[in-house]
């Protein structure tokens, strides 16, 4: 098969009828409509309970870690320390901290890792439900929760009688008693 060097004129043609068919193409996409005032948060579950952290808050997300080092004399919800690509850091089971049952590996056990305020840390969460995108007019402002939740929960999302309590990481992270893991 021979290719034939084009002419300058035959080749603008070309050009412009490739323009010309990719702009009657582009009429019939889908169009993507975004909204301005959008928050976005990664969903999971603590104990049962469905939350959701700004993904601000998250760095990563990583599968449940296959070993970890155990770390004496500390907290029951230090499950001990984890190495991320040559990194050593603290695992918290975020659900024992909350008073709940151990996080248990499995399929759907995820650790978030977090860094806030000079701590490095990952958290051991049962199951990730995905990203969330909710509207910020669909905020449930100064929604509170009892018990152990109810210190990191300011606020919350309502969509289709549905309600997402906003777990704030930076609040746990701020908190002394998260922040001292010796016994």
């Amino acid at each position: 098969m021979a290719i034939q060097a084009l002419a300058p004129g035959e080749l603008m043609a070309v050009l412009a009828e490739i323009e010309r068919q990719s702009r009657i193409s582009a009429l019939s996409m889908p169009q993507v409509t975004v909204a301005e005032d959008t928050w976005e948060g990664l969903a999971y579950s603590i104990a049962g309970v469905r939350l959701v952290s700004a993904m601000s808050e998250i760095r990563e997300m990583l599968p449940y870690p296959v070993q970890l080092t155990h770390v004496p004399g500390a907290q029951p919800w230090m499950n001990g320390l984890a190495n991320v690509r040559g990194n050593l850091l603290p695992v918290i089971d975020l659900q024992v901290y909350l008073g709940g049952k151990p996080v248990m590996s499995g399929k759907s056990a995820r650790m978030l890792i977090v860094r806030m305020r000079g701590l490095e840390c990952g958290l051991l969460v049962s199951a990730v439900l995905g990203m969330r995108h909710f509207p910020e007019e669909r905020r449930l402002s100064n929604a509170r929760m009892t018990g152990p939740l109810g210190r990191y929960v300011f606020d919350a999302f309502s969509v289709e009688d549905e309600v997402w309590p906003v777990f704030s990481l930076s609040a746990l992270t701020a908190d002394p008693a998260f922040r001292s893991a010796a016994q």
